[in-house]
């Protein structure tokens, strides 16, 4: 446990030391600045016709799905780094064990992506409320459901990206291969399957990585927006999916991927020659 801890502080000093988690930090709060000004924005419209809508929790729900790429990205790129520069070997030889490393990137990666959770949430609300204009968030309750789920995402994503890193050993490859996964691949794959005539090929689009976090966070806002009724169909606009699980099913199966993520990383990371 005292080895553990101390692989832990290790990787915590490896991120306060360095400057990408404030570099990836600083697109996320500007992302959040400019979607929930304009969210503030169109609350204080709707509010003006007299409607009672929780727009700001939509807005803050799509910052969210914007921001655990962000958090993944993140992940990769401090994990595969150790590979670049070569100072894993260290690593490995200062923890006793390539687990305990694992384990430290996977912890780090997660903290650092809900931290991004939480700025955009945080940064989100303030600014869309001084877009609307008033001290009141129509449909807090949501806007709490929303910000809890997507800085769990979040904190996934970022260790995702973390298994990604350590699978990969290869900074630029497993960089590139996350974000052509996350901004292609899988719109293609979802594209393919929801296109494929079949009902059942159609349903495992909300069970693909990327859908089922975008899943988890839509949920909230959606149900408030459209009622229970017409939730999943705005939830199916939304995430390009077809039958959504609620948000704890969609959660789980995030959470599934992360554990088979780690997994792999940690069977193939045990065996890779980093001499």
């Amino acid at each position: 446990m005292t080895v553990l801890g101390s692989t832990l502080r290790a990787e915590w000093r490896r991120v306060a030391t360095t400057r990408l988690w404030w570099a990836l930090l600083i697109p996320v709060a500007v992302l959040a600045v400019l979607v929930n000004l304009f969210g503030g924005l169109l609350g204080a419209g709707v509010g003006d016709t007299g409607g009672d809508f929780p727009v700001l929790p939509a807005s803050v729900a799509f910052t969210l799905t914007l921001t655990v790429v962000f958090a993944a990205v993140y992940g990769t790129v401090t994990a595969a780094g150790e590979f670049r520069h070569r100072t894993v070997t260290t690593a490995y030889l200062a923890a006793g064990g390539r687990g305990r490393v694992l384990v430290g990137k996977l912890v780090a990666g997660a903290c650092v992506g809900a931290l991004y959770a939480l700025v955009a949430v945080l940064v989100g609300v303030a600014v869309g409320l001084l877009g609307q204009g008033t001290g009141r968030v129509s449909g807090a309750e949501t806007l709490v459901g929303v910000a809890a789920v997507g800085i769990t995402v979040a904190a996934l994503w970022g260790a995702i990206g973390a298994a990604v890193g350590v699978l990969f050993a290869n900074q630029v490859g497993a960089l590139v291969v996350l974000l052509v996964y996350l901004q292609v691949g899988e719109l293609v794959l979802a594209a393919v399957l929801n296109n494929s005539g079949s009902d059942a090929l159609a349903r495992l689009t909300p069970y693909l990585p990327g859908n089922s976090g975008d899943v988890a966070i839509y949920d909230f806002p959606a149900r408030a927006l459209a009622g229970p009724g017409f939730a999943d169909r705005i939830v199916e606009q939304l995430a390009g999916v077809t039958a959504p699980p609620p948000w704890w099913g969609a959660l789980s199966v995030l959470g599934g991927w992360a554990a088979l993520a780690a997994v792999l990383a940690w069977t193939v990371g045990d065996r890779r020659d980093v001499t």
